[in-house]
């Protein structure tokens, strides 16, 4: 006699019980202390981050990579706690982080984002031309251009396929998301110009930029792991 498997509800059920008595285990220091203490690390560099920007020393001027650092911080694990409404147990304040980190710093769409993460990533994680790796698919390019180079972009395409998510969606979402983006890029702006002191808005843009893209391509390799790339051939699937 072999016993029956159980089903795939029945596992889950399970998995969500191991997974709540966890929670219920573990110290508020441990649910949420040591990822909001990182989070604010990161914030409370950005002032020295955007002041040394402005010298003109070289070795003042380099610590200005403690921006792109804490820019990584804030929008790659800031955006995902609070895509998981990891940052607070209230439903208020959780809907206004998803808004935070995703639009305001990340500049992207919340609604996508969240869907995308929780029901994309986590459901198809590892499994060929969904999830992660239907997103990163460029395969007119060149395997070392694909891999290194196109990454740098990002900044730029975020949200350009932000705004492309919002088709269709109520007006209302549309216009939050263009404001809450909007209000992210300028902000960011103004502090280079402002404490940073760029003269030239050129100057300005690509040094936002630069920040913005410093971790792309280790973003990219992390989290689109799932995309083969040819052996024989100098192009990408």
């Amino acid at each position: 006699f072999q016993p029956r498997a159980a089903s795939p509800d029945t596992l889950m059920m399970e998995l969500n019980g191991m997974v709540q008595k966890m929670i219920n285990e573990s110290s508020w220091w441990e649910r949420r202390g040591v990822d909001c203490s990182i989070l604010m690390a990161a914030f409370v560099s950005l002032p020295t981050a955007f002041l040394q920007l402005g010298s003109s020393q070289p070795l003042w001027f380099s610590l200005g990579v403690m921006l792109g650092v804490a820019h990584a911080v804030i929008t790659v694990k800031g955006t995902h706690l609070a895509s998981h409404r990891a940052l607070s147990e209230s439903q208020v304040w959780g809907k206004f982080w998803t808004t935070f980190f995703i639009e305001v710093c990340s500049s992207f769409s919340a609604e996508a984002g969240v869907h995308g993460h929780i029901k994309m990533h986590h459901a198809h994680t590892n499994v060929i031309g969904l999830g992660d790796s239907s997103i990163w698919k460029v395969s007119l390019l060149l395997r070392i251009i694909y891999l290194f180079i196109a990454p740098l972009a990002l900044p730029v395409i975020t949200p350009l396929v932000a705004f492309a998510h919002l088709k269709g969606r109520a007006l209302v979402l549309v216009i939050r998301t263009v404001l809450m983006v909007g209000l992210g890029l300028y902000s960011q702006l103004w502090l280079h110009i402002n404490v940073s002191g760029f003269r030239s808005m050129h100057s300005a843009l690509f040094c936002m930029l630069a920040c913005r893209a410093m971790f792309s391509v280790p973003y990219i390799h992390v989290n689109i792991f799932q995309v083969r790339m040819p052996s024989l051939q100098n192009k990408t699937r």
